[in-house]
């Protein structure tokens, strides 16, 4: 029955906002619920919208001042589809790992200008993030590099001898700062939100996102995100 589908998808997104928040049923309402979960969540800040909508047919669908409560209609299949999509996002968001897990190709800040310049050539990276005694020092670009190049050149030569990564880094006006860090276990929505205008004007100009284990960035990087990777969304999102 298309109502039983739907109520048991609503119950399993009701539980589950209210396991997050540490709340019982005998407390607020679904609405109220899905208010605060917004708050600390990401992926229920972005269908919040679509949840109190659900949480008003639920209640359409169900009477409940009689006991037991009593099934008085019944949602169309599209609707139970929807619902259950959306429980099972909930339940299990994409995380940004494995889901953008890839090399890194760090730099030291005293390593030569021709180590990147060689793998922008072989490997046609963009982004090296660049690390001065193990903290994060900013992130090198193919534009730094091409801007740096472009204002070094004398007779249509550029010498290299002795150019460092954190010379041709200093070059940029933000000296490369435009990155977050992000632990493995975010979601693809708070990936979403880092690089949203919304969230102040730094996060509005950010160029990457670097995966490390639990944010910091003295750790192991183990994935890279750009806006570009985000213009696709994962299979199975609605």
């Amino acid at each position: 029955m298309l109502a039983e589908r739907f109520l048991r998808a609503y119950n399993r997104i009701d539980d589950h906002l209210r396991s997050l928040l540490d709340i019982d049923r005998t407390r607020y309402g679904f609405a109220s619920v899905v208010d605060q979960a917004a708050r600390r969540y990401s992926v229920v800040r972005r269908y919040a919208d679509d949840l109190k909508e659900f949480g008003a047919l639920r209640n359409a669908i169900v009477h409940d001042k009689e006991f037991p409560a009593r099934i008085i209609a019944d949602p169309r299949p599209e609707v139970v589809e929807a619902i259950e999509r959306l429980a099972d996002i909930l339940l299990d968001p994409p995380r940004v790992y494995p889901l953008f897990r890839r090399e890194v190709r760090r730099l030291s800040w005293d390593d030569p200008i021709a180590r990147p310049l060689r793998w922008i050539r072989e490997y046609h990276y963009t982004q090296f993030p660049v690390f001065r005694e193990r903290r994060f020092a900013g992130l090198l670009t193919s534009r730094c590099v091409a801007q740096w190049l472009a204002d070094s050149v004398e007779d249509g030569v550029v010498d290299l001898t002795g150019v460092t990564v954190g010379d041709v880094l200093r070059h940029d006006a933000y000296e490369g700062r435009r990155v977050a860090f992000i632990a493995r276990d975010a979601t693809w929505y708070d990936a979403v939100e880092l690089f949203s205008p919304a969230r102040g004007n730094r996060r509005a100009s950010l160029e990457a996102i670097l995966i490390t284990e639990s944010g910091r960035e003295d750790e192991q990087l183990l994935g890279i995100i750009t806006p570009r990777d985000l213009l696709n969304p994962p299979a199975g999102l609605v």
